[in-house]
């Protein structure tokens, strides 16, 4: 099977390219933007997901039977500060491989998020309602329907928090929040902000289930506990042999509030219970994630690149 997987070099990326590799008969082509990869063993093409003529040379290279589209402007804040290239990348680069997608015969499969509900309620399942609050979201719930719009044979995986080790110069909130209190000092847990944290292994792992067997449509992929990050990273600090006391309970304000509280409420996390059923797969809880991350250290696993 020719799977081509766009932003391959991120964090989640390099994880799936990995597994799909483990897969005999499995040629995977790999893309990249803004940080070559090093030496690897499969083949990386450069693409900027707003040059369509680019992105269709991609396809030409490849002739991908799936594509997994992973490339995103992801960075909440980011998106805010600027999103007209929000948009171009989040929207009009994944309507292009939408198109692509079809013209090609090639199988889609989009990863999305949880921002893209209002964050009211939380434990979102797949058939409810999307109304995202912020940019990102938007653009991440315009993205989904230009995919099922404009491909042929989709799926869609909308995921929350993911943590593991990273690549290369790449931080993210469990490695950063590892270092934190190894140096003494103390993290500010919300009791308000709710997820449902995924370890990549195991994201990565209902990614490729979709990759080997068509189930078209919206499907959640997520960790089973639905926590607040307080909760997270005490979890964290536990299970990594940290002084859980540096973790403090807090009620933090999104970023730029001046009341104190919240401009929008912030608890999301995703239902996956039908999604875990249909791929059959094991819903892995909290404990059971950084277990397995602290396990991936302990082996050298990207530790080394984290």
């Amino acid at each position: 099977m020719h799977i081509l997987v766009i932003g391959a070099s991120g964090f989640i990326g390099r994880y799936l390219v990995q597994r799909l590799g483990q897969t005999p008969g499995n040629e995977v082509f790999c893309t990249f933007h803004s940080r070559a990869p090093g030496n690897e063993a499969n083949p990386w093409h450069w693409v900027n997901l707003t040059d369509a003529a680019r992105l269709e040379e991609i396809f030409r290279l490849s002739r991908p039977d799936v594509v997994v589209h992973l490339a995103a402007i992801a960075d909440v804040g980011a998106a805010e500060r600027d999103p007209e290239r929000a948009t171009a990348v989040n929207v009009a680069g994944t309507s292009a491989t939408a198109r692509l997608s079809r013209a090609w015969g090639s199988r889609l499969l989009f990863v999305s998020t949880e921002y893209v509900f209002d964050g009211r309620r939380g434990f979102y399942r797949e058939d409810e309602t999307p109304n995202p609050t912020t940019h990102y979201g938007r653009t991440k719930l315009e993205a989904e329907r230009e995919v099922a719009k404009l491909a042929s044979r989709w799926s869609v995986l909308r995921t929350s928090i993911v943590y593991g080790w990273p690549g290369p110069g790449k931080r993210n909130f469990v490695p950063w929040l590892i270092e934190s209190l190894q140096s003494g000092q103390t993290y500010p847990g919300s009791t308000k902000v709710l997820r449902t944290p995924i370890y990549v292994g195991h994201l990565v792992e209902g990614i490729a289930r979709l990759v080997e067997n068509y189930h078209p449509g919206i499907h959640h992929v997520a960790g089973r506990d639905w926590v607040s990050m307080h909760d997270f990273a005490v979890a964290v600090a536990q299970e990594f042999r940290l002084d859980r006391n540096l973790v403090i309970p807090a009620d933090s304000p999104l970023p730029g509030t001046r009341d104190g509280r919240s401009r929008n409420p912030d608890r999301l996390g995703l239902d996956c219970a039908r999604t875990m059923r249909l791929l059959g797969l094991a819903h892995f809880g909290l404990i059971d994630g950084i277990a397995a991350m602290r396990a991936a250290s302990a082996w050298g696993v990207f530790s080394s690149e984290g």
